[in-house]
């Protein structure tokens, strides 16, 4: 959308005018003679009281052009420029200071200030008290935050927290996605999946209406603090912040995170498939309130304090609760016979999961916190002090539990037996809330010696406890209301029953888990040395162990060694280098969903030949749990002279997870390709490999004369991060367990590299002008690339069906990397400003912001990514969504349909056939700035 209005040239050459007839009416009526001011020896200085910049912004010549795709024009007011501002036409107050001492003839002050007043992202602060006795504050500030405009949508909010979509559109989409598709007496899954796209693509999405996701946070504090007296202070403390808005949320009606078309027997009005789901606007209306009281009293060799914090979060809309688009009212479990509905002849009885009309989910929780502080601080004879902190901590949590389902078709079992009682009443539920209780312990204690004047011995010790003291409940998971049926009958089978199942499975074993919790206890000691005046050495070491309950690695061990040098050789030359080392050490890794299989080839093996599946790999690791060695480095040179400052600087950290056989990792290469075959390094878990990050940095400044200075920074960020994964598919019930091959073999592996560059540059030019006329003007550019590599690490020619290794790779499950996502951020300002006299300055900013980019996750997202047709080997083209999905549906390098605007983008998804989007990206956009105000000191 281009922004071009006829700017206020009035108001402008107004604000530009005025300021020099205002001085002009302060000049003296009679030049004064040389004379005079010879005999003047103190110049009288203007009394001020405080400053005021205001004024008027003009934002023109703008428009977003990153999506010229969309069948709409966004608006530039609400796209990224704004994302945290308020930037729009009109009189604008900057900032303001305000301040006076000695009101009414007391020794008590008053100050007020505040910036970018009036408009949504402003903040004032106003302080009243008398300096040494007490002080009165208050601060309100304002902050907002646009996710994008790009969004549109069917739903409407009717009541807090309730979104509705209109009976009439939800009916046509019910119809064309169940048996009267397109008005067919009997409709297939294939006719619904080749009329639906296109008539959502053509038909619906054109009727959404425009939204802007975006919530605004308004936050007030007060503080009052008072010397009691000249040793002791109190401070009471209240902050209120309320966030309201709505931002996007991602919901599915289904136990997959794919809304796929229906597979599903058909001949049954509104058995479309249960695999939908939606984005919606997710509601925010809650308030955070937090009070703080702490007291101090200290004298020279001693000081204690003691406090308290309280948070108190209260949401005001606790459950969102949204409609289904393709269902106007719950359905049931059904079962068909062999040969009706859709049913194979001569199979079993075949049933089509339940259908709610519509979905809910809670919302944050009201919750409180409650922490206690105390601390103290003293000297133990001449040469040390000795400080610590205890921090107790109390958080409570008693939601109410939401129903099991909004699907009044689901029902649970009564006390004799029979499915009678609904899975929306909260009578079947275990307990009625959470009952929710954490409790924290923080301590800190430390230690610094003294010995020499040049030597400092600090030793200290740190612990953190977080025990989580909630109650475990037995719930029964109902995966997005997809219940299946008895198949030798028409009865729905039990919730909960390990038996239900649905297609692959929607129901899973009752869950019970205990919850998690740990204790940290950091143990370190670091000694300093200053060998001359500027120029010092430190070297130290830190232990931490970490010990958790229900996790994986119950307790780790981490090895610490780290060192610093500040070198000044001469005054002029600043050498800094400083390092840490880092290893970290679990005594044993067991994962419960790893069965119990250990992680090493043989018995991986020897669990594939019995038929184990874990549900998790046995050589699955997560990377805070992991051993790890970490490597950091910090290297900087500052050369400065009379006119020129110069410096450099260099930064590494540097993780390795992939260490054989530590950790309860793999003491074996874990790749199926060995030898020259092999195409990446050995491997001897599964998950993170390393994570290196790289930053160059370097910086000059030049001052030709007090009048004129130059300056320029460069940043160059490189990060890396590799990971190793196994595609695996379940076993059969009976044996054989693979029948078609290749379900858990190391021949299916593919590891994913992620890369980001980001390259920073900015210089400008600082001149000042006959001591009247100053000049600022600066260019920066903030350039970023992001890269996934991806790619299968087996043997692609074993195709071969019932090969235990048999490469699965190919098609849409191929391991191919994503396209590359591109950020640059431009950006002009020039800043005029001109001092008229000792109270006005008049100011003119000129500011160019270009923001271009491209990325795969956002770059191509509408409101319907399912128009689009099967893989070129499947049925035929959509209806209206004739591009492919994928070409080579055996291949492991298959090509994309690339989109129209952004060549490598694939422009949609089969499996979202029944998912509506709001189509929410930050395009690319350009606008300049123009700011004219006076500031007027007073």
């Amino acid at each position: 959308m281009k922004l071009f209005r006829q700017p206020t040239i009035g108001m402008l050459l107004a604000l530009l005018f005025t300021p020099a007839l205002l001085c002009g009416q302060e000049q003296p009526a009679a030049k004064e003679k040389p004379e005079a001011k010879k005999e003047t020896a103190v110049k009288e200085e203007v009394p001020q009281h405080g400053s005021i910049e205001f004024g008027v912004r003009h934002v023109f010549a703008g428009e977003v052009y990153g999506r010229p795709d969309l069948p709409f024009a966004p608006d530039v007011l609400t796209s990224k420029f704004n994302e945290y501002g308020d930037r729009r036409n009109g009189f604008v107050v900057r900032r303001l200071d305000l301040g006076y001492d000695n009101i009414l003839g007391t020794e008590n002050y008053v100050r007020l200030q505040s910036q970018n007043s009036v408009y949504k992202n402003q903040t004032y602060l106003a302080s009243f008290g008398q300096y040494g006795k007490f002080k009165v504050q208050f601060r309100y500030d304002e902050i907002p935050h646009i996710y994008t405009n790009t969004a549109r949508s069917l739903y409407v909010q009717t009541s807090p927290g309730v979104f509705t979509i209109l009976p009439a559109t939800k009916q046509l989409l019910q119809d064309r996605s169940s048996i009267v598709c397109g008005g067919a007496a009997q409709c297939t899954s294939g006719l619904i999946n080749n009329n639906l796209p296109g008539f959502i693509a053509t038909q619906i999405v054109p009727g959404e209406n425009f939204i802007t996701p975006a919530i605004e946070r308004k936050a007030g504090t007060g503080l009052l603090s008072w010397n009691i007296t000249s040793h002791w202070i109190t401070t009471f403390l209240f902050s209120r912040e309320h966030q309201g808005g709505t931002r996007p949320l991602g919901m599915i009606f289904n136990p997959s995170p794919s809304a796929s078309a229906s597979s599903l027997p058909t001949g049954v009005f509104n058995q479309q498939s249960p695999g939908t789901g939606a984005e919606v606007p997710e509601p925010i209306n809650y308030f955070n309130n937090i009070i703080k009281v702490l007291t101090e009293y200290g004298k020279k060799d001693w000081g204690v304090q003691a406090g308290y914090t309280g948070s108190f979060f209260q949401n005001n809309t606790n459950a969102l609760v949204f409609d289904n688009p393709f269902a106007t009212a719950d359905v049931p479990v059904l079962t068909f016979a062999p040969g009706a509905s859709g049913c194979p002849a001569g199979a079993a009885r075949c049933n089509i999961g339940a259908v709610p009309s519509r979905g809910q989910t809670g919302l944050w929780p009201d919750n409180q916190a409650h922490y206690v502080n105390a601390a103290a601080a003293f000297n133990v004879g001449k040469h040390m002090r000795v400080m610590g902190t205890v921090n107790p901590g109390w958080l409570r949590q008693n939601e109410a539990f939401l129903p099991y389902s909004a699907n009044s078709q689901i029902f649970f079992p009564d006390s004799t037996g029979a499915l009678t009682i609904p899975a929306t009443s909260v009578s079947v539920l275990p307990a009625a809330s959470l009952n929710g209780q954490k409790q924290t312990l923080a301590m800190n204690y430390t230690a610094v010696y003294t010995p020499l004047k040049d030597v400092e011995v600090n030793l200290f010790y740190r612990q953190y406890d977080y025990n989580n003291n909630t109650a475990t409940f037995n719930l029964t998971p109902i995966l997005g209301d997809t219940i299946g049926a008895n198949a030798a009958s028409t009865a729905q089978l039990t919730p909960g029953d390990p038996a239900a199942t649905s297609g692959s499975g929607s129901l899973q074993s009752t869950l019970g888990r205990s919850n998690p919790g740990f204790n940290k206890k950091n143990l370190g000691f670091t000694g300093d040395w200053f060998f001359t005046k500027k120029s010092s050495v430190k070297a130290g070491y830190e232990g931490e162990w970490f010990d958790r309950s229900h996790r994986d690695a119950a307790h780790t061990l981490e090895n610490s060694f780290f060192g610093a040098l500040d070198l000044v050789p001469q005054k002029d030359l600043l050498i800094r280098f400083g390092g840490r080392h880092q290893d970290r050490k679990p005594d044993e890794y067991v994962d419960e969903a790893a069965g119990g299989v250990a992680c090493d080839p043989a018995s991986l093996l020897a669990a594939r030949t019995a038929g184990i599946f874990p549900g998790d790999h046995p050589c699955g690791r997560r990377f805070d749990e992991d051993a790890r060695v970490l490597d950091r480095l910090d290297t900087l040179v500052e050369y400065s002279m009379d006119k020129l400052t110069v410096s450099g600087g260099f930064q590494t950290i540097q993780q390795d997870f992939n260490r054989a056989g530590v950790g309860s990792n793999s003491p074996t290469a874990l790749n199926f390709l060995t030898g020259a075959a092999a195409t990446t390094t050995p491997y001897f878990l599964y998950g993170a490999m390393n994570d290196l990050a790289y930053t160059y940095t370097a910086d000059a400044s030049y001052t030709f004369s007090p009048a004129v200075s130059l300056f320029a920074e460069y940043a160059h960020e490189r990060y890396h991060k590799r990971m190793v994964s196994r595609n695996r598919s379940p076993f059969a019930a009976a044996a054989p367990f693979c029948s078609a091959g290749g379900c858990d073999s190391a021949n299916n592996d593919w590891e994913s590299a992620y890369r980001d560059i980001f390259d920073t540059y900015s210089g400008g030019a600082d001149l000042f002008l006959r001591k009247k006329a100053y000049l600022t003007a600066y260019y920066s550019l903030a350039a970023g690339r992001g890269h996934i590599f991806s790619r299968f690490l087996g043997d692609p020619t074993r195709l071969t069906v019932g090969d235990p290794d048999r490469f699965v790779l190919v098609g849409s499950s191929a391991a191919v990397s994503y396209p590359e996502s591109v950020t640059r951020t431009h950006e002009v300002t020039a800043v005029f400003k001109y001092k008229l006299s000792e109270r006005f300055m008049p100011k003119v900013e000129y500011r160019y912001q270009q923001f271009d980019n491209r990325d795969y996750q956002t770059s191509a997202m509408t409101q319907y990514m399912g128009c689009i047709s099967p893989a070129g080997a499947g049925p035929g083209p959509v209806t209206g969504c004739t591009a492919r999905q994928l070409i080579g549906t055996t291949s492991p390098n298959p090509t994309f349909t690339p989109s129209p605007f952004y060549p490598g983008f694939v422009v949609g998804d089969t499996s979202a056939a029944r998912y509506l989007f709001l189509g929410v990206d930050q395009p690319s956009f350009r606008v300049h700035v123009l700011t004219i105000t006076l500031e007027y000191l007073f």
